[in-house]
């Protein structure tokens, strides 16, 4: 029998002007995982919650949710549960507010999908997040000072599994990122999906080399890793690049309060 894929999702692990932030610990936990043997990671995923003044965050609000696959069973998954937990505790930053949660992805209940919906569009309590978790006997476990991280754990997990939202901050080998200039057939070959978004949505060919800043990183759609590209100016660049070639020194990052979601 083939391993399924399980989800840990984490969030509200860091505070202003601490670091590592919330994808980094995801990426950090990911190899701690992977190298005592526990799973085999498929890459992590950061997802971007409701920016409002009614929730404190530290610049983003962007919970990070790891992708693997295993063989576990209750105990096995209760033990792998236990060890993230602990590894957090021992690694968020003084005054952050953690949450974790696991969970298998055929198992995600549509309630939790919704919840993760709910999060990315309007204001939700912990209240909602630790009731959802109650009542459908979910792995989701708050580790420290108010516990509000678990909004994001658990709202990652269920738009993780619905697989139509977030961005890859790592790939399964554990790459941060792919540098660019990069040939499409070495993406395709890395199991990421080269997508034209321009009007046509003309093939892009596997000699064509894909611009842009210096990371290439791929969002998630459909479950799979997906790069969407254009073609400007007779060279394939990534939407992202075309994005921030316009905003230039308009690009203003909103004034961070404290918490996380990161």
């Amino acid at each position: 029998m083939s391993p399924q894929g399980w989800l840990l999702a984490i969030d509200d692990t860091d505070t202003l002007g601490r670091k590592p932030g919330t994808g980094r610990l995801a990426r950090m936990l990911a190899a701690d995982l992977a190298e005592a043997g526990t799973f085999r990671r498929r890459g992590v995923v950061r997802h971007q919650l409701l920016v409002d003044p009614a929730i404190p965050y530290t610049s983003h609000n962007s919970p990070a949710c790891i992708l693997f696959d295993s063989d576990l069973d209750t105990s096995a998954a209760d033990a792998l549960f236990a060890r993230a937990c602990a590894w957090l505790r021992a690694r968020h930053a003084p005054g952050s507010d953690p949450g974790l949660c696991l969970l298998r992805t055929d198992r995600v209940p549509e309630r939790v999908v919704a919840f993760g919906h709910h999060a990315a569009t309007e204001v939700v309590h912990k209240e909602d997040a630790v009731r959802l978790g109650a009542d459908e006997r979910i792995r989701l476990a708050e580790l420290g000072g108010t516990g509000d991280g678990v909004i994001g754990a658990l709202a990652a997990v269920g738009l993780t599994s619905e697989g139509s939202a977030g961005r890859y901050i790592e790939r399964s080998d554990g790459s941060r990122e792919l540098s660019a200039p990069v040939p499409v057939a070495d993406l395709r070959d890395e199991g990421i999906v080269v997508v034209s978004a321009a009007r046509d949505a003309e093939y892009v060919p596997n000699d064509a080399e894909i611009t842009g800043p210096d990371w290439i990183r791929p969002r998630l759609v459909g479950g799979r890793p997906v790069l969407f590209v254009e073609l400007v100016d007779g060279r394939w660049s990534t939407v992202e690049n075309k994005r921030r070639r316009g905003l230039g020194s308009m690009m203003v990052e909103k004034e961070p309060k404290h918490g996380d979601r990161t």
